[in-house]
């Protein structure tokens, strides 16, 4: 007899438990819609014997621990998979997995359901390999709220190494993540317009082949080929083209070659992405359209002049079997609510300023069968924004949220939990307004290391299957038992709190003005002055506020650096991650170091305690180039770290800090050129 108790679906979580009833040994991501634990005997993950499938089911990808298991008849536990629409949930996707006295069934509608029930097993076993917990019997009925949950790769500043891909599609089928969205640009080797793809870009063949994995673990990849604007990778080759002669940036959407080229490449891109439903062609951010003769000569607006390349580049798509995404920021700022959908105005505020005259005028220009990708990378649940949402829903177009697990503007690491937050937020909103699907971004304006996104991406599994789960807090704890295998009582990775915050006086920390991504407009910085032996202490009052916070900030970087050792030598898996952390740790901490150097010759009394100084100046200068060492040896286990010989940067309208070079020197913006700076003031005083 049933003596637990049934947890009914998108409840909240107590005290960070991972299910009301399951113990806390156990965290599961993504947090099951409804799981019921019965009282009775429990097992460990080593008495499971085999695994079978009945009915003529498929047998899914499995992961390494049922893998290893024989598919064949054993005694004991075995786990059996059955294919039925009797009692399981309705999606593809869902699942019923039973755990019972002598076996272990899993039963759904559709392969992928079953795949998803061996993920969730997969997990439970882990939990229990690495807790020595026996698993108690129960019963987990599950499903997604959204059909359609990705995350967003761009390549457009680097490109990692093929067998990191492999992995990085592993990693999102056992989170439940079921697509890519994958921004190319010039990183795939285009046959029908070969000058577009770099020296070392990926073949289709090999794309393909990466695609056939991911689709068999029910991952769908699709290409993202920019269209109309961000542009720079075709037409520094594509002159002709160009909108404005001077800028690399935009299209002429009157020139029929445009269409040429631009369906060349889609072309392609569908070729070495055959498995995706998705073609999305960009058409943000665009500056100039309307100003190149062939443009005005169609007595056309500018924003007629974009819907009608719209119009194009969607029939296009559907011909190919594909349905069109189009970002949808250019609509909104011709309508002129584009900074009223990025601010956080009362309801009030927003009722008195909403107009959607111009795009009710315009809504027969708008293709209905394209997916308007709803892109905001904050908070999304304001009322400006929920408003424009509404406006979507009557007007009958279909749409899809995008959040962002990286946004441009954080170089190095993304901030706040890895945004988790907005993932959430903006998760809970296309599940209640039933919106086509979610998109994780992650741009890489600063080109961020894919593992200090993870944690973001990992939030998209958690929150686009179920978003209403877990709080944030409850999502982390959980996030580190399932990728390091940290008990929640250990807070392993708070480290992670810390470091996130530690970024943000390295941004500023050896400059009096500019921006360490000098996107958005900021492309100049002035570097700090340095002491001046005849002024002692006149330095340090000058940049007092640096000094103090470069103080506490190498109390923090110790803090964190202890941290993230106890984490490697506990974790169970997923070091690499903890690198990456660790190189990350060590580059922030640079400029700290220096300043605070500065402030000891600048505060050094007496001429050997200055020459003193002066020689710790200098050792900081020295180990600057072991940092660096450091830093691209972790990063280059992955990743190209240089563009390949002859690479012809575009004109990059964005001033993106990972186009400021192509080798890797852009990662020490600052640094660079202030040790240069600092040596060569050592040279003159001496």
């Amino acid at each position: 007899m049933k003596t637990g108790w049934i947890i009914v679906c998108m409840w909240l979580l107590i005290d960070g438990l991972s299910a009301k009833g399951l113990d806390k040994a156990f965290q599961l991501i993504p947090q099951p819609q409804s799981i019921e634990v019965y009282d009775g005997e429990t097992f460990l993950y080593h008495e499971v014997t085999h695994i079978l499938t009945e009915d003529n089911a498929p047998m899914p990808v499995l992961g390494d621990l049922l893998d290893a298991l024989p598919q064949s008849k054993r005694k004991g536990r075995g786990v059996h998979l059955s294919l039925t629409s009797e009692n399981t949930p309705e999606s593809p996707e869902g699942y019923v997995l039973t755990i019972g006295k002598e076996q272990i069934t899993i039963q759904a509608r559709a392969e992928a359901g079953l795949f998803y029930g061996c993920q969730t097993l997969e997990q439970l076993l882990e939990d229990s390999r690495d807790s020595g917990q026996g698993i108690p019997p129960m019963k987990i009925t599950d499903y997604p709220a959204i059909a359609y949950r990705a995350i967003h790769l761009d390549t457009k500043h680097h490109l990692d190494r093929m067998e990191y891909y492999y992995r990085l599609v592993d990693r999102l089928a056992y989170y439940k993540i079921n697509a890519i969205i994958w921004e190319i640009e010039d990183k795939l080797r285009f046959v029908r317009r070969p000058e577009i793809g770099t020296g070392n870009a990926i073949s289709k063949q090999e794309m393909r082949a990466l695609c056939r994995y991911a689709y068999e673990r029910n991952i769908e990849i699709s290409p993202l080929v920019q269209g109309l604007g961000h542009a720079g990778f075709i037409l520094k080759h594509h002159w002709e083209l160009r909108e404005n002669p001077a800028s690399d940036w935009e299209f002429c959407p009157s020139d029929p070659r445009t269409y040429e080229v631009q369906f060349d490449l889609y072309r392609d891109a569908l070729e070495a992405m055959p498995y995706g439903k998705y073609l999305h062609v960009g058409g943000d951010e665009i500056t100039a359209i309307g100003i190149d003769k062939r443009c005005r000569e169609t007595g056309k607006s500018a924003f007629e002049l974009q819907m009608i390349w719209l119009e194009k580049v969607c029939r296009f798509a559907l011909e190919q079997g594909r349905t069109p995404i189009f970002w949808d920021d250019m609509p909104l700022k011709y309508a002129g609510l584009w900074s009223l959908i990025l601010s956080d105005k009362s309801e009030e505020e927003v009722a008195q300023e909403w107009n959607t005259q111009k795009l009710d005028e315009a809504i027969n220009l708008f293709p209905k069968e394209c997916v308007y990708m709803r892109w905001l990378y904050e908070d999304a649940t304001h009322p400006a924004h929920k408003r424009l949402l509404k406006w979507y829903e009557e007007k009958g177009l279909k749409v899809m949220g995008a959040t962002a697990a990286s946004a441009g503007d954080s170089p190095f690491l993304p901030r706040r939990n890895t945004r988790s937050e907005y993932i959430k937020g903006f998760s809970e909103l296309v599940a209640k307004n039933h919106l086509e699907g979610i998109l994780a971004t992650a741009w890489d304006d600063g080109s961020p290391h894919l593992e200090t996104v993870w944690r973001g991406f990992v939030a998209q599994g958690e929150f686009g299957w179920n978003p209403s789960a877990r709080d944030i807090k409850a999502f982390k704890e959980a996030h580190a038992q399932r990728e390091f295998g940290f008990r929640p009582e250990e807070k392993r990775m708070q480290f992670l709190d810390e470091l996130e915050q530690a970024i943000f006086f390295f941004d500023n920390a050896l400059i009096t003005s500019g921006r360490r991504n000098p996107a958005w407009g900021v492309t100049s910085f002035t570097l700090i002055d340095l002491p001046q032996k005849e002024e002692p202490g006149a330095w340090s009052e000058q940049y007092k506020e640096k000094v103090t916070q470069a103080q506490q900030e190498n109390i923090r970087y110790e803090e964190i650096k202890e941290g993230i050792r106890l984490a490697e030598a506990n974790a169970l898996r997923n070091r690499y991650t903890l690198q990456v952390y660790d190189a990350t740790n060590e580059l922030q901490h640079y400029p700290t170091r220096l300043l605070l150097a500065l402030h000891a010759y600048d505060k050094a009394q007496g001429e050997t305690n200055r020459q003193e100084a002066l020689q710790n100046i200098s050792h900081v200068c020295e180990d600057f180039e072991t940092m660096r060492k450091y830093f691209l040896s972790v990063y280059s286990q992955t990743r190209f770290m240089e563009q390949p010989e002859g690479y012809i940067s575009d004109l990059n309208h964005h001033n993106h800090l990972a186009s400021k070079s192509n080798n890797s020197d852009w990662w020490f913006y600052y640094e660079i050129p202030m040790v240069k700076k600092v040596k060569t003031w050592l040279e003159s005083i001496r």
